[in-house]
């Protein structure tokens, strides 16, 4: 009586719960879920911030090389093609120099961060669909 005690005692601890295995799945699609829904909306938010800051930024540059006088440098080369080709290095480094570099640096910035977060919301996006 005592092995058909320990065999049943077994077995019942080897067999699992009814439903058990549904249940945990079904939290595991929960969670993963979850997951993908803030992931997403961590991705769309940085998307919208950077682009709002990559206009504004854009704005920002078009003034600065006003201001700067990098566009009449820039046109001369179209005017007057010949005295370029005499002073090339005076007008290389004058339109170097008039040119916003940092601005640029950020604005190119925002604009990789805004195309990568856009990449990544369409992946969790599709990821979304496929689990649905």
């Amino acid at each position: 009586m005592n092995n058909d005690l320990s065999k049943l005692m077994k077995q019942a601890y080897n067999q699992p719960e009814t439903g058990l295995s549904a249940d945990i799945w079904r939290v595991i699609e929960v969670k993963q879920a979850e997951g993908l829904k803030i992931k997403s909306l961590s991705y769309g938010f940085i998307g919208i911030l950077s682009l709002g800051g990559f206009v504004l930024m854009s704005v920002s540059i078009v003034k600065q090389l006003s201001t700067s006088g990098f566009f009449q440098y820039f046109s001369l080369a179209f005017s007057d093609g010949s005295l370029i080709s005499v002073y090339w290095k005076e007008y290389l480094l004058s339109l170097s120099d008039s040119l916003p570099v940092a601005s640029l640096g950020v604005t190119f910035f925002l604009l990789f961060s805004m195309l990568v977060s856009i990449k990544k919301s369409i992946e969790q996006y599709k990821n979304k669909l496929l689990i649905s």
